[in-house]
C-alpha cells in the first residue's frame, strides 16, 4: 500500500521536522529565529502569490482524469504560465537587491536575498509537479520532495549556530528544492513539454483566478497576523509566535498529508456523485478527520509543559502556544465543504468568502495591536475568531448547494459539534485564567469522554485504508 507508506514516511517526516524546530529555536536564539520567521514569511507571501494556477491544473485533471489528451494540453500550458510567473518573482528580487524596494531592513532581508530568490521560483515550480503527480497517484516522487529538506537539516544542524545555521538552513533549502525540481522532470507521469494555447491558458487562468483569490486570501489570513506580529513587536517577540506556531502547525501536518493525498478522488466523487452519496461521504470523513484533529491538538496542549522543562529559553511561549494551537485545529472544522463547492464550480463563491474573511482578520488584528494593545500572544486571537466565521460561512453554503435543510444553529452544530466544543471553549478559559499547566488535563480527558464514539471510528476507518491500496486511485 504505496499511500500508507507515504502517510508513514510524513509521519517520520514530522517527527524529524519536529525535532528540528526545537533544536532550530534554541541553536539560532530569539533573535536569528525571527530573521528566519521573517524569511518564511516572504516566502509564504510569494508562495500564494501563484495566481491559482497549479490548483486550477490539479482541480481539471483530477475531474476529467480520463481524457489522456486534455490533460497533457492543461499540463502543458500550466508549465508555460509557472514559467513566466517564475520571471515576475526573479524582477521583484532584482528590484530588492539594487535598492529600488526595501523589505524587512529591520531583518537584514537583502543579505539573504539570492537564496531566497531560488527557493521562491522553485517553490512554484515543484508545486505544480506536486499537483500533478499526486493526481496520477506517484506519490513517492512527492514525499521525496517533502521529507528531503527536514531530512538533511537534521544532520547540518549540529554543525552550526547563529546565523551560520540561518545561512546553512538557506543553502541547504534551496539544493533540495532544485534536486526535487530534477526528480519530478525525469519521474513524470506525462510528456513535459511547454505550451501556449490562449484558449487553454485563459481556460486555465480564469478557474484558477477563483481559485487564488481563495487559496491566497485564506493563507494571508495567517500570514496577515504574522505580519501584525512581526511589525508591532520586537524580533525575539516574533521568534517566540514562530517558534509556538511551528509547533502547533507540525501537529496537523500529519492530516495534511493524508487531505493532500485523497483530494483529487474526494473532488471526482464530489463532482459525479448525487447529493445523497455526496453527505454520506461527508459525514464519513469529516468525522474522522476533524475529531483525530482536535484529539492531536488537545493531547499536544496537555503535554506541552514537558518541551519546556528542555527548552527553558521559552517558557514564556506557553499560552502563545496553546491559543496558537487551538486557532489552527479551528480550520479543520470546514474540511469537505470547500471540496463540495470547487466540485460544482462554486470557486468563485469561496473566493469571496475567503477574500472577506482575510479583510475581517486584518481589522480584528489591527483592533488588538493599535486600539488595544494586547501583548504579542493574544493577536492570533484575531485569527481565531475569524477561522470560527470562515468555517460557518462554508458549512452554510455547502449545504444550500447540496440542497441540505438548514438553519443557521444546526450548521454550527454539525461544523462545530458541542461534544468538541465543550473541551474547545474549556481550554481557552483555561489559558485566559492563566491556571496550572496540569488542569489542560480536564479538557483531553473530557474530550475523549465526550467523543468515545468517535474515536473509534477512526479505527474502522484506518483499518479500511490500510485494507485497500487503491484508496487514492480515481
Amino acid at each position: 500500500n504505496s499511500a500508507i507508506l507515504y502517510v508513514i514516511s510524513r509521519y517520520g517526516t514530522y517527527i524529524i521536522q519536529f525535532v528540528n524546530s526545537l533544536f532550530i529555536a534554541v541553536y539560532l536564539g530569539p533573535y536569528y529565529l525571527g530573521i528566519w520567521g521573517f524569511i518564511n514569511l516572504v516566502i509564504g507571501y510569494i508562495s500564494q502569490l501563484n495566481l491559482g494556477i497549479s490548483h486550477s491544473v490539479n482541480v481539471i485533471i483530477s475531474i476529467n482524469k480520463q481524457d489522456e489528451e486534455y490533460i497533457r494540453k492543461i499540463i502543458g500550458n500550466g508549465i508555460s504560465m509557472v514559467l513566466c510567473l517564475s520571471i515576475v518573482f526573479v524582477m521583484f528580487f532584482l528590484l530588492n537587491k539594487i535598492g529600488i524596494l526595501q523589505i524587512g531592513n529591520k531583518y537584514n532581508f537583502i543579505n539573504y536575498i539570492f537564496p531566497i530568490a531560488i527557493i521562491a521560483v522553485l517553490t512554484h515550480i515543484n508545486a505544480l509537479f506536486s499537483n500533478i503527480f499526486r493526481v496520477f497517484g506517484k506519490i513517492h516522487a512527492i514525499a521525496i520532495n517533502q521529507s528531503l529538506y527536514p531530512v538533511i537539516v537534521l544532520f547540518v544542524i549540529p554543525f552550526f549556530r547563529g546565523e551560520r545555521l540561518l545561512w546553512a538552513m538557506l543553502i541547504t533549502n534551496s539544493v533540495v528544492f532544485f534536486i526535487s525540481f530534477v526528480l519530478f522532470l525525469v519521474q513524470s507521469p506525462v510528456n513535459i513539454k511547454p505550451l501556449f494555447e490562449w484558449k487553454v491558458f485563459k481556460f486555465i487562468q480564469v478557474k484558477g483566478w477563483h481559485l487564488f483569490i481563495y487559496n491566497t486570501s485564506f493563507h494571508l489570513i495567517l500570514l496577515s497576523t504574522k505580519t501584525f506580529i512581526s511589525t508591532n513587536y520586537s524580533v525575539s517577540e516574533f521568534g517566540y509566535f514562530t517558534f509556538s506556531y511551528s509547533l502547533a502547525n507540525v501537529v496537523l501536518l500529519l492530516l495534511n498529508s493524508i487531505s493532500f493525498l485523497i483530494f483529487p478522488k474526494m473532488l471526482n466523487r464530489l463532482a459525479t456523485s448525487s447529493n445523497d452519496k455526496i453527505n454520506i461521504i461527508l459525514n464519513n470523513v469529516r468525522s474522522a478527520y476533524i475529531s483525530l484533529s482536535h484529539l492531536m491538538i488537545h493531547f499536544v496542549v496537555m503535554v506541552f509543559p514537558i518541551f519546556l522543562i528542555f527548552f527553558p529559553a521559552y517558557s514564556s511561549t506557553s499560552s502563545v502556544f496553546k491559543i496558537t494551537a487551538l486557532t489552527v485545529v479551528l480550520y479543520t472544522n470546514s474540511f469537505g465543504y470547500q471540496g463540495v463547492l470547487m466540485a460544482k464550480g462554486k470557486e468563485k463563491l469561496i473566493g469571496i468568502i475567503a477574500l472577506c474573511s482575510l479583510f475581517l482578520n486584518i481589522v480584528l488584528s489591527a483592533v488588538l495591536v493599535y486600539m488595544m494593545n494586547v501583548s504579542f500572544q493574544y493577536v492570533i486571537l484575531s485569527t481565531l475568531v475569524t477561522y470560527l466565521i470562515y468555517v460557518t460561512v462554508i458549512g452554510q453554503f455547502g449545504k444550500i448547494i447540496l440542497e441540505i435543510p438548514f438553519g443557521f444553529l444546526s450548521t454550527i452544530k454539525e461544523i462545530f459539534p458541542i461534544r468538541m466544543m465543550i473541551p474547545f471553549v474549556l481550554s481557552l478559559i483555561l489559558v485566559f485564567l492563566e491556571t496550572p499547566e496540569w488542569f489542560f488535563v480536564m479538557p483531553f480527558i473530557l474530550y475523549l469522554i465526550l467523543n468515545y464514539n468517535e474515536t473509534l471510528g477512526v479505527k474502522d476507518i484506518v483499518l479500511k485504508v490500510v485494507n485497500n491500496p487503491n484508496f487514492i486511485n480515481i
